[in-house]
């Protein structure tokens, strides 16, 4: 008879918190809802008038909730006892949804709001089992919360920390085969620009004037036109090719924006390397295409440092 009261007991309690964690979840997308909502229309009054409507409309259901389990909750037997019950787990219960918030904002930009919502529901559950009777009970619901909070907080921390150079090649799909350089001219500095499924660049540097840019694409990226040699055909500037020895094309723009570029393919990949100017120092990038390699993580690291896609 003692066990079946107790099993009577916990199916209560499961249902009574389970009927909190549903009405969490609504209030968490109602709340954040009209949050927003009242932020877009502009001014403070929308604003305030939205939040003190959901507060009272989220504390008046949570009362009713409290008053159907007086018989379980001894705080909520009185009137004034559902409210100040409602009062707690509403605001310890939004305290948590909005923690929530902030973890969910900073590890993927609440691109996983599907499970944002259960996980607001999960901290009003929480709040309201920190009043259930039972010294257990009540560790246990604390012991949870703790959990819950400690591990938001590492995962936000985590988020935070700059990736590794596996992950941040991995997470915006680029080739690691595309990642070459060549070894800089004599009085040139190496900076990479940047890394993408589609290519790769780096920039040499000898003083602000003088500027080797590297691009290296796969063969077949450029769609412009090209007569039988390979030369792209002119629109609106005369284009100049010849052929500059080993494998190498020397393509000159002759427009307003004058530049060489010099192009090798070789292995599936184009590389080409812009030289402005008219007096375009281009031994400096003979001397990059006929020293490629692949480039090192050290040369790589200020990738890590660019946006990633999440």
């Amino acid at each position: 008879m003692v066990e079946v009261t107790r099993e009577k007991e916990r199916g209560r309690v499961l249902a009574h918190l389970s009927a909190v964690w549903l009405v969490g979840c609504v209030l968490t997308g109602v709340q954040f809802s009209a949050v927003f909502a009242a932020l877009f229309s502009g001014g403070a009054a929308p604003f305030v008038a939205a939040v003190v409507g959901v507060v009272l409309l989220a504390v008046a259901a949570l009362a009713g909730l409290g008053r159907a389990v007086r018989t379980l909750v001894p705080l909520t037997r009185r009137a004034r006892g559902a409210w100040a019950w409602a009062a707690c787990v509403y605001t310890l219960g939004t305290a948590g949804a909005f923690a929530a918030a902030v973890v969910s904002l900073t590890i993927d930009r609440w691109q996983s709001g599907v499970l944002f919502y259960p996980a607001g529901g999960a901290c009003y559950a929480l709040a309201a089992a920190l009043f259930l009777p039972g010294a257990r009970v009540r560790l246990a619901a604390l012991g949870a919360a703790t959990a819950l909070a400690a591990g938001g907080a590492y995962a936000a921390w985590a988020a935070t920390q700059p990736p590794t150079l596996s992950e941040w090649l991995s997470a915006n799909g680029v080739d690691r085969a595309m990642l070459r350089v060549g070894e800089p001219p004599p009085g040139y500095t190496l900076h990479v620009l940047g890394a993408s499924e589609d290519g790769f660049g780096a920039e040499y540097e000898r003083s602000p004037s003088a500027r080797l840019h590297l691009g290296v694409r796969r063969a077949g990226y450029d769609t412009r036109r090209v007569d039988a040699h390979g030369c792209p055909v002119p629109f609106g500037e005369p284009i100049h090719c010849t052929d500059d020895g080993e494998g190498r094309q020397l393509v000159t723009y002759h427009g307003a924006y004058k530049r060489h570029e010099l192009r090798l393919r070789h292995g599936g990949l184009v590389y080409t390397v812009t030289v402005d100017g008219p007096h375009a120092d281009l031994p400096a990038a003979r001397h990059l295409l006929s020293t490629l390699r692949p480039a090192t993580d050290a040369e790589l690291a200020g990738l890590t440092e660019l946006p990633m896609r999440r």
